[in-house]
């Protein structure tokens, strides 16, 4: 079994013209984080979830009651140093960081 570490997540262009961007994170289907990002936030993650294969890690954001997302990708078990996720758009552009541990 691996271990996905959620490390960063940048926000170097939000979504929402006005306010602050309620950025999601998913692991293998279920919430692991949310929060509140301005342009150039950057959160310190600290979550980690264990895995076989690969898990699909999904970054949305919510507006209200609906959630829109952002991005997805499918993360494998092979073990890795820092790696960065990019989610981007003419509307938003996030970077997640993360690593796999075995």
């Amino acid at each position: 079994m691996a271990t996905l570490n959620l490390t960063e997540l940048k926000c170097i262009r939000k979504q929402d013209i006005t306010g602050s961007d309620e950025p999601e994170i998913y692991v293998g289907g279920l919430k692991v984080w949310n929060g509140k990002m301005g342009k150039d936030d950057v959160e310190r993650l600290s979550e980690s979830r264990g895995f076989s294969d690969s898990v699909l890690v999904e970054l949305k954001e919510r507006d209200g009651n609906s959630a829109k997302s952002l991005g997805t990708w499918t993360i494998s078990d092979t073990p890795s140093s820092t790696k960065t996720l990019t989610a981007t758009s003419s509307g938003y552009h996030y970077q997640l960081k993360y690593t796999v541990a075995a």
